[in-house]
């Protein structure tokens, strides 16, 4: 349906009506509104079915604007059914208003908060300064205090790993824009070539669309995150946008597999001491934690408001970070802050189902899924049915890393076990540069991406992805899980119910294929790496082997 709706007084044509990123139930300028395909016209009650939203909304992919607007918009038409998670790039938001302020779009070039960079670059050795007039090409150097825009463009490339945002932004303000001054609605493929003089969008009005936008009231980042969690359970279905922190080299279940809450404790050295007794405990203290921040982020605003000059003179909480922060911003928080992030400042691991993650380097973890030979390996997997046993949980499904062109299955089961447990990482935002091969010794055939396309995302333009679950209304098990979509090179498909013991297509999913040569088709070479198998498609087995966020793909006839 045509979801044309700029203005409560329901004009469309002023460019004075434009929104940065506030949130505004009356402005939604897109050409298409999502719905749920079972929706027969009251939009609540007709359907028990839901969408859980992994996280790590921007960033990437050049249509943070809409894709944030379709989801709030989604969930206030459908309030029960819509569900979100933070993501780490969702987290570090928050850290807008505390190293931006909260300018106006008139005064640029108010006094922005002090900044003595952030922790997790001087420790790796870079000493970070705040450097006036010196070029910004080093990670370390922030820009000077005064401005704004340069502030911003170095958080996001060297800060929060977000290289070409600055600019995406820019682009999708023009296409909206143009559209709202035109009374016309947008569509996320519409590409502005030369907006003109009075449409162009200035680097200052990109500043402010980051503050507006990740303002913990009115902004569309704050709303988001005022309604998302931690973590997700539905009967025996557990979501997290990365992994349990599992403590590395050791074979205790105790201390392996426990439920930490290391903001309660932060001071102890070993942070894993404080925790919960079951999963569903720490569900509840992982929520109400995240949910106790973001109130105090929005209090932080107001008293930002209030304040603004002794506030900004006092420091961010990224220069030291930590779970206890003495600065304005850190007291308050400075934890999530924390929780969302990789490192702490001491430089070890932060125990975090934010940022951890089921994956390494591009494969599954060794440490916890390798050789069937390897002891260590095999007691981590049986700790962990141990654990998916005790609490009732038959599948995670998680994101955080990408995976290629398609969610990831990770079997946790022996072979012959009628039960099946079950990792699916699921994050496919690289889809577009998933690349393919053949591999010696097979049946095996080729095929070639279709890339990213004209499209700034590194999904493409063909891929796509979905896990299906069906809950027993009854025992809120999992009947099935079925996952469907279109891969990198166009093929479409649907996998069979992988809860199904019996069915032969899954015999080999979720495992290792085992170490085998290939041809590397850009350099001509032949290699050698580990491949899984993914999945089945038509008469084919699809595998794939990863490395960093590079993964190839290669099918293989059924065995």
């Amino acid at each position: 349906p045509n979801g044309r709706r700029h203005h409560s007084d329901g004009s469309a044509d002023n460019g004075t009506k434009w929104n940065l990123g506030e949130w505004d139930e009356d402005y939604f300028p897109y050409d298409k509104e999502v719905v749920f395909l079972d929706d027969n016209g009251d939009g609540r009650n007709n359907s028990n079915s839901m969408l859980v939203y992994g996280g790590d909304i921007w960033d990437k992919g050049g249509s943070d604007l809409y894709v944030l607007r379709q989801l709030l918009s989604l969930h206030q038409r459908y309030p029960n059914r819509v569900h979100f998670l933070m993501g780490n790039r969702d987290i570090n938001k928050m850290r807008i208003v505390d190293e931006l302020g909260i300018g106006s779009i008139h005064d640029q070039n108010e006094s922005l908060p002090n900044h003595g960079g952030v922790y997790w670059l001087t420790n790796r050795g870079a000493r970070a300064v705040v450097c006036a007039g010196l070029p910004a090409d080093s990670e370390s150097i922030v820009p000077s205090d005064n401005n704004a825009v340069e502030r911003l463009k170095w958080m996001l490339q060297k800060t929060m790993g977000s290289v070409d945002a600055f600019e995406l932004r820019r682009r999708e303000l023009e296409r909206e824009r143009v559209a709202v001054m035109n009374g016309a609605s947008v569509s996320p493929s519409d590409h502005v070539e030369h907006a003109s003089d009075e449409l162009t969008v200035t680097d200052d009005e990109v500043a402010q669309s980051y503050i507006r936008s990740c303002n913990p009231v009115s902004g569309i980042m704050g709303q988001y995150l005022t309604r998302a969690k931690l973590m997700i359970r539905f009967g025996s279905v557990l979501f997290l946008h990365g992994a349990l922190p599992i403590v590395p080299n050791s074979n205790d279940a105790n201390q392996s597999l426990d439920f930490p809450t290391p903001w309660i404790h932060p001071n102890d050295d070993d942070s894993t001491k404080a925790g919960c007794n079951s999963l569903t405990n720490w569900i509840n203290a992982l929520n109400d934690f995240a949910s106790n921040q973001v109130k105090a982020w929005k209090k932080y605003h107001e008293y930002r408001l209030e304040n603004s000059s002794s506030v900004s003179s006092r420091g961010v909480w990224a220069t030291e970070g930590g779970y206890s922060n003495n600065t304005p911003g850190g007291k308050l928080f400075g934890a999530l802050l924390q929780y969302g992030m990789g490192t702490l400042p001491n430089r070890s691991k932060t125990q975090s189902c934010v940022y951890n993650s089921w994956m390494r380097d591009g494969l599954p973890r060794d440490d916890m899924f390798g050789s069937d030979d390897d002891d260590s390996s095999i007691m981590r997997q049986q700790l962990l049915s141990e654990l998916f046993t005790r609490e009732g949980i038959q599948i995670i499904l998680t994101g955080h890393q990408p995976v290629g062109d398609a969610p990831w299955p990770i079997r946790i089961s022996k072979k012959g076990e009628e039960e099946k447990l079950w990792i699916v990482p699921c994050d496919t935002s690289f889809s577009g540069d998933t690349r393919w091969t053949s591999l010696e010794g097979f049946d095996s055939s080729g095929s070639a991406s279709l890339g990213r396309g004209l499209l700034t995302s590194g999904r493409g333009e063909v891929a796509f992805s979905e896990p299906i679950i069906q809950l027993c209304p009854t025992t809120q098990n999992a009947n099935s899980i079925k996952i469907h979509g279109c891969l990198s090179d166009g093929s479409y498909y649907e996998t069979s119910d992988i809860m199904d013991a019996n069915n032969e297509d899954n015999l080999l999913l979720g495992r290792k294929l085992g170490q085998h040569e290939f041809e590397d088709k850009e350099s001509g070479d032949t290699k050698e790496g580990m491949f899984w198998v993914k999945g089945k498609v038509g008469d084919n087995h699809l595998v794939s082997h990863g490395k960093g966020f590079n993964v190839l793909n290669a099918y293989i006839k059924s065995y």
